[in-house]
C-alpha cells in the first residue's frame, strides 16, 4: 500500500511539472506587450507569474533538502522567458528528485523573522501542487482573455499528454 502511494505521489510532482512546461510553452510564443498582460484577480503579469512559480518551487526544494537550485541569472535582471524555461526544467528535476528521496513525514524546519517552525514535508508538497495550480490558472485566464485557445494542463490534460500510460488498450478488462 505504501509503495502505491509513493507512485501516485510521484505521479502529481510530475504531473505539476509536466504542467509548467505546457504553460512556458505557450509563453514562450508570446510577444512582450502579452507577457505584461494581467486581468483583475490573478497574481500579477504572465512574466511575473512564470518567474514566480519557479522561483517558488527552487524555493521548496531548498527547504526539502538544503540544496536550493541556483539560476543562471539574477532575479532582480528580469529573465526572459526563454531563461526561466531553461531555469525550470532543472528545478522540475530537483523536484522530482526531492520527492523520490524526501518522505511526506520529513520534519522541514524553517526560521523565519527569529521564529522557528517545524512541519512534515507532506505539508509543503500540497502546497507545491495547489501554488502551481493556482498560478497556472491565473496564466491560462489571462491567456484566454488574450484570445488564445484554452490549455488543457489539468488532470485530463495530463491524461491525454499520456495515454499509454493511464488508459487501458482496447479489449483489455
Amino acid at each position: 500500500m505504501e509503495h502505491r502511494a509513493e507512485t501516485i505521489f510521484i505521479e502529481f510532482i510530475r504531473y505539476n511539472n509536466w504542467a509548467n512546461a505546457q504553460v512556458i510553452a505557450a509563453c514562450i510564443k508570446l510577444p512582450a506587450e502579452q507577457l505584461r498582460a494581467t486581468v483583475p484577480g490573478t497574481y500579477g503579469p504572465i512574466h511575473e507569474t512564470l518567474g514566480h512559480i519557479i522561483h517558488a518551487e527552487a524555493s521548496y526544494v531548498g527547504r526539502l533538502t538544503g540544496n536550493r537550485p541556483k539560476p543562471p541569472f539574477m532575479w532582480e535582471d528580469g529573465p526572459s522567458v526563454v531563461e526561466l524555461a531553461a531555469f525550470a526544467s532543472q528545478v522540475a528535476a530537483a523536484l522530482l528528485d526531492a520527492a523520490s528521496r524526501v518522505s511526506p513525514a520529513h520534519i522541514v524546519h524553517e526560521e523565519e523573522d527569529g521564529k522557528f517552525i517545524d512541519y512534515e514535508a507532506r505539508a509543503l508538497f500540497i502546497q507545491i501542487i495547489n501554488h502551481g495550480i493556482e498560478h497556472r490558472t491565473n496564466i491560462t485566464t489571462i491567456l484566454s482573455s488574450l484570445g488564445y485557445t484554452p490549455l488543457e494542463v489539468d488532470g485530463w490534460g495530463y491524461l491525454s499528454a499520456f495515454p499509454d500510460k493511464f488508459m487501458l488498450k482496447e479489449g483489455t478488462l
